[in-house]
Formats: structure tokens, C-alpha cells, sequence
């Protein structure tokens, strides 16, 4: 290695250290962005097939097709919500407002139901018992409410910036369209700009993010649009207060890994006690069988073991991302953990002195693109063993030309 790549690998380590060290400075504006990245991601595929309709022969041309893809898909996306919201927005508008004037009724409709199932809790189990959980339940209330008071706590402190926060929510359309419109090419010019020998891991490095990132955030959002539509759908059925607001609720909840389904739930379970308790169990069995069917049916279909990682894991990674970043930590966790423990053990195979392909190969991202038709990594060298090639010395692919996407 020269000494100039020496000199040109530290200029990159210190730009990136800057980069997140401002990141995590402005972490509450970036917030607009983060919802914006992960919507113009899932919309990426369908902006790369609808572009290739049309042929492109040229750089500007292919500029122009892009671009068209992505405003069709945002009149589609329009559209939709004016239908929807020219319907549901009324009635929305109207439970909502039902609720703030009966605010103080139900809430003391939910305290007396409460006290109604305590007395009768009370008559029916015996004192030793009651004392043993009453005393269960205080400690878990307590650890409860601690959990829940930290979480609120570093949720409020990272959306604080509120001028930031209702600018970037402002321009996040417009910063959408360019991202989906030149994502492959500031993906060529960043490979572009990094030191030859590193080329060909960057490429892998970027293929295992696009892959293990991109299908996860697809799989959630469609898991939480049918758990949201789901749930609104059956609680209005059984005319419950703010069915839809609750519906959304759910949706938005199924994002969290394996607790979603269940912190979803809770918000309905109170108000059904509060106004109308004969539906208690009608609706209980609502979340039930609809986070069921999700389990059994949907999860292993849609999203299956795209992360390949243990439930208990799961748990432990969201208890910590939960006390340390709050609900964003909670959204975050899991996927950015799956993807570090995937770039960590493709760098301890290039170092062990693996070629790209094999370390790529050997991964969990690269045993799925086996079966991928679009993928780079060749099915043989998933098997076949491959002559040990230090990282320093190890032969660079040529990176992808801005071209190429138009072939």
C-alpha cells in the first residue's frame, strides 16, 4: 500500500467522523430525513422497474426517465390519498373530536370499571395469594413506568428541534424525488472516489445494506399497512371510539420488532374498558387473532428470517435501544445491529485473507442472493474455495461507470 492510499484512507476516516459527529448533533432535524430515506427506499424498486420501461441511451436520457417514474409514482401516491383521505379524514376528524369532549367521562368511566373488576378480583382470591400479586404487579408497574418514562424522555429530546423538524418534513418530498430519481449514480461516484484496492469491498459492503436494510424496511411497512388496515377495519365493525386513530396506531407500532403488536394493542383495551367494557373481550380477541394471523401466516411469508436473529436477542437489542434513543432507538435497533454484525464478519473474513467474493458468499445476505437472478455474487463461490488474498493486495473489480445504469 502506498503511502498516498495511506494519506487518502485517513482523509476518508476523518470526513466520515466529521459527517457523524455533525449526524448526531442535528439527530432531531434529521429526523424528516429518516422517514424520507426509508419510504424512498422501499419506492426504489419500483422506481428502477417502471424507469427500464422506457430505453435510454444516454446519461440525461436515463436522468429524465428516472424522473418521470418517480412523478408518476407520486400522482399514484396522491391520488390514492385524496380518495382515502376525501372519505376517512371526516370521519377521523369526527371520533377525534368525540373523544377530547368525552375525555373526562372516560376516564372516570375507566377508573370505575377498574375498581368494579377489583372488587370482584378481591371477593373471589384469597388474601395470601393477593398479597403475593399485588406485590408482583407493583414491581412490574414500577419497572413499567420507569422504562416508559425514559423512553418519552429520549424520544421528546431527539424531535426538540422543532423549526428543523417542520422544515425538514417540508422539503422531504422534493429531497425524495432526487434521491430516488440519482440514487445509482451517487452510488458510482462515491465508488468512484474510494481508493482501488477498496473498490471491490465498498461494492460488497454496499450490496449487503441495499439487501439485508431494503427488504426488512419493505416487509415492515407492508406487515404494518395490513395490521393497521386490519385493526381499523375490524374495530369499526364493533363501533369503537377512534377505531381508525387506533388503527393507525397499530400500524405504526408493528414497526417494533415482536413488543409492536402487543404496545398497539393497549391504547384500545383502555378505551373499550372506559366506554363500553361488554366489548372488552370482543375486542381483546380482535388483537389477538389479527397478531395470530400475523405471526403464523404473514411474518414467515413476507418477511421470514431476513435478519437471522434469535427472538431473545431481539428483546435484549430493543430494551437497550429503547433506554438509550427511545422510540427511535426502538425502530432502529434491530435492523442497524443485523446489518453491523453482517459488516463485521465480512471484514474478519477479508482479513483472515478471504477474497471479496467468498467473504460475500459466505454471509447470510449472500447465501440469500444465491437464489437471487439480479445479484453479483456467483453461486460457485459459495463453495468453491479460493486462494488466500491479503486485503491489501487483493484484486480490485472495476467500479461501475454512471453508463452503466442506462445499458
Amino acid at each position: 500500500m502506498t503511502t498516498i492510499t495511506r494519506w487518502r484512507i485517513a482523509l476518508w476516516l476523518i470526513a466520515l467522523g466529521a459527517i457523524l459527529y455533525i449526524s448526531l448533533q442535528a439527530v432531531g432535524a434529521l429526523v424528516p430525513f429518516a422517514v424520507g430515506a426509508v419510504l424512498a427506499y422501499a419506492m426504489s424498486p419500483l422506481v428502477d422497474r417502471m424507469s427500464h420501461v422506457v430505453p435510454a441511451r444516454s446519461h440525461q436520457g436515463d436522468v429524465y426517465r428516472r424522473g418521470f417514474a418517480v412523478i408518476l409514482i407520486y400522482v399514484a401516491l396522491a391520488s390514492l390519498l385524496f380518495l382515502a383521505g376525501s372519505q376517512i379524514i371526516p370521519i377521523a376528524v369526527d371520533q377525534i373530536a368525540q373523544f377530547v369532549d368525552t375525555l373526562p367521562v372516560t376516564v372516570a368511566a375507566a377508573r370505575d370499571q377498574l375498581n368494579e373488576w377489583l372488587e370482584v378480583y378481591r371477593n373471589r382470591v384469597p388474601t395470601d395469594v393477593q398479597t403475593r400479586i399485588d406485590s408482583g404487579l407493583d414491581d412490574a408497574l414500577n419497572t413499567a413506568t420507569d422504562a416508559a418514562a425514559a423512553l418519552a424522555e429520549r424520544t421528546v429530546g431527539v424531535v426538540t428541534g422543532t423549526i428543523g423538524l417542520i422544515f425538514g418534513f417540508a422539503i422531504v418530498p422534493f429531497w425524495m424525488f432526487y434521491a430516488m430519481r440519482d440514487r445509482h449514480y451517487a452510488g458510482n461516484n462515491f465508488l468512484n472516489a474510494i481508493p482501488a484496492p477498496f473498490q471491490r469491498d465498498a461494492t460488497n459492503l454496499m450490496h449487503i445494506a441495499d439487501q439485508l436494510i431494503g427488504r426488512y424496511i419493505r416487509a415492515q411497512l407492508f406487515l404494518g399497512l395490513v395490521v393497521g388496515s386490519a385493526v381499523g377495519i375490524a374495530l369499526t365493525l364493533l363501533d369503537v371510539q377512534m377505531s381508525l386513530a387506533l388503527g393507525f396506531f397499530a400500524g405504526v407500532t408493528e414497526l417494533i420488532p415482536i413488543i409492536g403488536p402487543w404496545i398497539g394493542a393497549v391504547p384500545g383495551l383502555i378505551i373499550i374498558a372506559a366506554t363500553d367494557p361488554d366489548k372488552f373481550i370482543w375486542v381483546a380477541l380482535v388483537y389477538l387473532i389479527i397478531q395470530q394471523v400475523e405471526n403464523v401466516l404473514l411474518v414467515p411469508r413476507i418477511q421470514g428470517n431476513a435478519l437471522e436473529m434469535h427472538p431473545a436477542m431481539i428483546l435484549l437489542l430493543l430494551a437497550i435501544g429503547g433506554a438509550a434513543f427511545g422510540l427511535i432507538g426502538l425502530l432502529l435497533i434491530v435492523p442497524v445491529s443485523s446489518l453491523a454484525r453482517e459488516v463485521f464478519w465480512y471484514v474478519d473474513r477479508r482479513l483472515r485473507g478471504e477474497a471479496p467474493e467468498v467473504a460475500l458468499a459466505a454471509g447470510h445476505v449472500g447465501r440469500v442472493s444465491l437464489t437471487d437472478p439480479e445479484s453479483p455474487v456467483e453461486p460457485a463461490t459459495a463453495t468453491e474455495s479460493a486462494p488466500a488474498q491479503p486485503v491489501s493486495i487483493a484484486t480490485p473489480a472495476p467500479a461501475p461507470t454512471v453508463t452503466d445504469t442506462t445499458k
